[in-house]
């Protein structure tokens, strides 16, 4: 890892690079979240049905006619062989063989409630969303099951598969683990006390990370274990996601606030975000960069090697 020698000729670790603003193809409209899939293609979404994809983040995004009109698209995932799926307001799902292409509107069983979170993993996909209502498949383009997690009417917000374990985050400081995500999940002790888990995420380097309200983070090795609370530089700001690519960690949060860290239980250090003071609502990293999205089709890149 980069870095520059400290006493002791001990080498203290830096960010690979600044970010940079790039053009969205956005205009105004918000953007919720950006995905990246190892078919290589990037894919923003926001409010107003806007959906966008770009092979490399740093030229030009295209939007894409995404089937949802004017409902708000929360967040889209890759299954890493043929599907992208993408979920938002009023129950609605989409997917899509490629992303550039025709976006299929399928029953997702959750009627008129909002769906926040898609993952996939171990052959499920994973859609998480209000009233604490979680639906899976294995085949996004047929049947949804809304499952009994018993972890009752708190909203479901994202969740994320480690090789093992798939944990979840939500409402009331909400973090719950499942090797099967079909069947009940079991809640953990998160350090949020009922503050609300917005992003969780697993790295190669071993960590899980849950960021949320009040600007904190959380850490774990073993997801089903306590998570322990890090220091945060966020001031009480709300974290909104985080993501992690070659050693470090970045983390987003409202009032154009980013940082990173090399270590995520340890010390984490504010950047320039190129947003200002308006807010930054998602990050992801794929491809050697990490990209973060937020108000008014603001996006910006930064190398992470």
């Amino acid at each position: 890892m980069p870095g520059i020698l400290a006493a002791g000729g001990i080498p203290t670790p830096v960010f690979p690079g600044s970010f940079t603003s790039r053009t969205s193809s956005f205009l105004t409209t918000n953007i919720n979240s950006v995905s990246y899939g190892s078919d290589g293609y990037w894919v923003a979404v926001g409010a107003s049905g806007k959906l966008a994809t770009a092979t490399d983040p740093t030229g030009t995004w295209t939007q894409r006619t995404s089937s949802f009109s004017a409902t708000s698209i929360s967040q889209a995932a890759y299954d890493g062989s043929t599907y992208w799926v993408a979920v938002g307001s009023s129950g609605k799902l989409a997917t899509a063989t490629d992303p550039t292409g025709t976006w299929t509107q399928r029953t997702s069983e959750f009627s008129t409630t909002d769906i926040y979170g898609i993952s996939y993993g171990n052959g499920y996909w994973i859609a998480t969303g209000g009233n604490g209502k979680l639906a899976t498949a294995t085949d996004p383009t047929g049947t949804w099951t809304i499952q009994t997690t018993g972890l009752g009417a708190d909203y479901l917000v994202r969740s994320y598969y480690d090789g093992t374990t798939h944990a979840l985050c939500g409402g009331v400081g909400r973090i719950a683990t499942q090797t099967d995500p079909t069947g009940t999940w079991d809640a953990r002790t998160s350090g949020f006390g009922t503050s609300e888990v917005f992003g969780v995420m697993y790295g190669a380097d071993g960590y899980w990370v849950a960021t949320g309200a009040s600007g904190k983070i959380s850490t774990q090795t073993d997801p089903t274990g306590t998570w322990t609370l890090a220091t945060s530089p966020f001031s009480g700001t709300n974290a909104r996601d985080n993501a992690y690519a070659d050693g470090y960690w970045i983390a987003v949060a409202l009032s154009g606030k980013v940082a990173w860290a090399s270590n995520p239980s340890g010390t984490w250090t504010l950047i320039d975000s190129t947003f200002g003071a308006t807010n930054v609502y998602g990050c992801c990293a794929g491809g050697g960069y990490f990209v973060i999205v937020g108000v008014s089709g603001k996006m910006a890149t930064a190398p992470s090697i």
